[in-house]
């Protein structure tokens, strides 16, 4: 009498079979890969796969080519992945066609995408969730300019005339979101635009952009950084300003002067705004500065909610080796 027998699983495959099947995913599966079972896990950990929560870098060098190469085709563009605690292996993950012009933020696993048309969209790489944001013709400052029959021939956008395909290559230069799409849909995208001179808001569900405030070109300031840090928005400028705005108004967006703009020795070449996870917004500006590596002082400080136009905590000097 033949002895009962158990049939083996997908767990009981052998490792270098798993590994085999592994390597033939793209990063979000490979992250789903490894949600499985141990025995799954354990294979992506030995394959490099890195765990979903930590930080990922995005790299599209080659994408303009990739474009030319696929146009008039229905195929997906693939961009290479890296994470911060080994960039030297890649990970590829691909977009679909049309939706991948350039990429001016992500937040909370999502990314903001400027499609083919010069509009935004909310892209989640690991679900490939789509949410479009309203169209690039719906802001003041862009005018659309129609031919005889009726269809648009081109934009004009701050005195430049371009195609609905080149406008969003530089008309956004960066967007932040409120919280996940994916928990409960009440979000808010803030984006700089415009050559930088232009600050405008959507809610979930709202089918027009707001404007929040615009900088008037003679004073030689920008906007160069958004920020979402605890539950309002910041924005900071190239001066040093930094505004925290609440977009929840019934009479429009209000805005409050925490860091007045201010002057520094040395060319400022960038400032970011960086939430951190203790609770913390920090200041970063890069410097032009000679005696250091890369000519470029980085000066970072904390940003002081309740300090009323003053920058408060110790300030840290960064020496990098590389900017590369």
């Amino acid at each position: 009498m033949a002895g009962s027998c158990t049939s083996p699983g997908w767990s009981d495959l052998p490792i270098d079979i798993i590994l085999v099947i592994l390597q033939r995913f793209e990063l979000p599966q490979a992250l789903a890969f490894a949600s499985v079972c141990t025995t799954w896990r354990a294979a992506a950990t030995a394959a490099g796969v890195p765990r979903c929560c930590g930080p990922l870098i995005l790299s599209w060098d080659n994408l303009l080519e990739k474009r030319r190469q696929a146009q008039g085709e229905c195929t997906a563009l693939t961009c290479n992945w890296r994470h911060l605690l080994n960039v030297d292996k890649a990970y590829d993950v691909s977009f679909a066609h049309g939706c991948f012009v350039a990429c001016c933020g992500a937040s909370h696993g999502w990314l903001v995408l400027v499609n083919e048309l010069s509009g935004l969209v909310l892209y989640n790489p690991f679900t490939t969730s789509m949410i479009p944001l309203p169209p690039v013709t719906d802001f003041s400052c862009v005018e659309v300019v129609y031919r005889s029959g009726g269809s648009s021939e081109h934009y004009l956008a701050a005195g430049i005339t371009c195609d609905a395909s080149s406008l969003g290559t530089w008309f956004y230069q960066k967007a932040a979101l409120s919280c996940s799409p994916s928990e409960g849909g009440d979000y808010t995208v803030m984006i700089i635009h415009c050559d930088s001179n232009w600050l405008s808001f959507v809610k979930a569900g709202q089918r027009k952009w707001q404007v929040a405030s615009t900088i008037v070109v003679s004073s030689r300031d920008r906007y160069a950084d958004c920020a979402y840090h605890g539950g309002k928005f910041y924005t900071i400028t190239v001066f040093g300003m930094v505004e925290k705005w609440d977009v929840d108004k019934l009479n429009g967006p209000t805005k409050e002067l925490v860091v007045a703009a201010r002057h520094h020795l040395g060319p400022i070449l960038t400032r970011h705004l960086v939430p951190t996870p203790w609770g913390n917004l920090l200041g970063v500006s890069a410097i032009l500065a000679g005696g250091y590596p890369d000519g470029i002082r980085f000066q970072i400080c904390k940003v002081d909610p309740d300090g009323c136009k003053k920058v408060q905590g110790r300030i840290w000097w960064i020496m990098l080796c590389s900017l590369d």
